[in-house]
Order: structure tokens, then C-alpha cells, then sequence
């Protein structure tokens, strides 16, 4: 479906002004999502109340922006994870956050490393890559075969070892190979100059 009606500012609008709705037959949700975030904006403080609980001012937040529970501050939506499923098509938290708490569960699932240990690693390697020094490395090195922890690492070196197999020897034949063939280019760079120009002239 290319455009729809919202039965609320009874516009027609294209697809992407909807969020999504698998409920219904088009995929789409009932009310665009301008309206959908009016309509919430209503009945967010309203439930709230009913049930007793605190009621926050949102009302100073501009448009374009949504608030982040999480950092607590006032995001652009181009800021803002996306949900699909959501009326509103947002998610909980701004992507910063999703992905600050993503790369924290990423550590606990797999190597059972709390929020804390994790910083612990970061502040002993001053946030940065073990071998390249690139800022906030996402991955955390570990030996194959014993499973022990080692460094963090960013994505590439850690992707890097995982080809090599850890295998210093391979390694070192890489850093070898490479080293080669740099300073034979650097060589035939440098007698290609000293023989000066093909016809044997001489520049100015």
C-alpha cells in the first residue's frame, strides 16, 4: 500500500507516515504516526495518574524529539531505536542507550561479565583496542582452545585473529610477507626515480 487515511487528522498519507501493525490486513497501524504520538502523549499521563504513579512533564520537549528514559534526556528521532511493532514506531530508548545496553548483555550472555567487570577491562586498557589502539573496542579476545579471557579488542583485529586461527607463526609469516613486498615497491620505487625520465631529459 503506497498511502493510507488516518481517521484522526483525516490526511492521506504515504505508508511510512504509519507505523506497523501485523494485526491488521494493510500492516499498517490505524493512525499515523503524528497522531499516534498526540494520542499517547494523552493517555500516557492519564493511565499514570489512575494508577497512582508520578506523572512527568514532557511537554517542553520539541518536535522532532522524544525522550529517552534511560539517559534521560530529549533525543531527534533520527537518534531514536526504531520498533516496528510499537504504535508509535519507536523503541524504548534512544540508540545510544539500546546499544550501550545491547553490547552489555552481549558481554554477560556470553563470557557471564557484569556491567562493572566490563568497565574494569575498559579503564585497565583505557578504553581502546589492545593491539590498535581504536576507541571503545566491542570485543572481548579469548583463547580457542582454553578459553581463557585475554583483551579488548575491536571488531577487525578480533575478526583478524579468529583468521589467523591465534597462530603467532602465521602471524608472524603475515607481518613478514607484508614487510616483503612493501620495501620491494619502496625499492623499485626509489631506483625508477634515480633513473630520471624515459627519454633521458632532463626537467627544468
Amino acid at each position: 500500500m503506497a498511502s493510507k487515511t488516518c481517521p484522526s487528522c483525516s490526511q492521506l498519507l504515504p505508508a511510512d507516515a504509519f507505523g506497523r501493525n501485523k494485526r491488521l490486513v494493510d500492516g499498517l497501524s490505524f493512525y499515523c504516526l503524528a497522531c499516534n504520538r498526540v494520542r499517547n502523549s494523552r493517555w500516557y499521563p492519564a493511565s499514570r495518574q489512575r494508577a497512582g504513579k508520578e506523572v512527568r512533564d514532557h511537554s517542553w520537549i520539541p518536535e522532532g524529539f522524544r525522550w529517552c528514559p534511560a539517559c534521560r534526556q530529549a533525543v531527534a528521532h533520527s537518534d531514536y531505536a526504531r520498533n516496528s511493532r510499537s504504535p508509535s514506531g519507536f523503541g524504548t530508548r534512544c540508540k545510544a542507550c539500546k546499544s550501550a545496553e545491547d553490547s552489555a548483555g552481549y558481554f554477560f550472555r556470553r563470557y557471564g561479565l557484569t556491567r562493572n567487570q566490563v568497565a574494569e577491562l575498559r579503564g585497565a586498557q583505557d578504553d581502546k583496542c589492545a593491539i590498535c589502539g581504536e576507541a571503545d573496542p566491542q570485543r572481548l579476545d579469548h583463547d580457542h582452545g582454553t578459553g581463557g579471557l585475554r583483551q579488548l579488542l575491536c571488531q577487525r583485529r578480533n575478526h583478524g585473529l579468529g583468521l589467523f586461527r591465534d597462530d603467532p607463526h602465521l602471524l608472524h609469516a603475515a607481518a613478514f610477507y607484508v614487510a616483503l613486498h612493501t620495501a620491494r615497491q619502496q625499492v623499485a620505487s626509489d631506483l625508477l626515480a634515480a633513473a630520471g625520465p624515459p627519454d633521458g631529459s632532463v626537467g627544468a
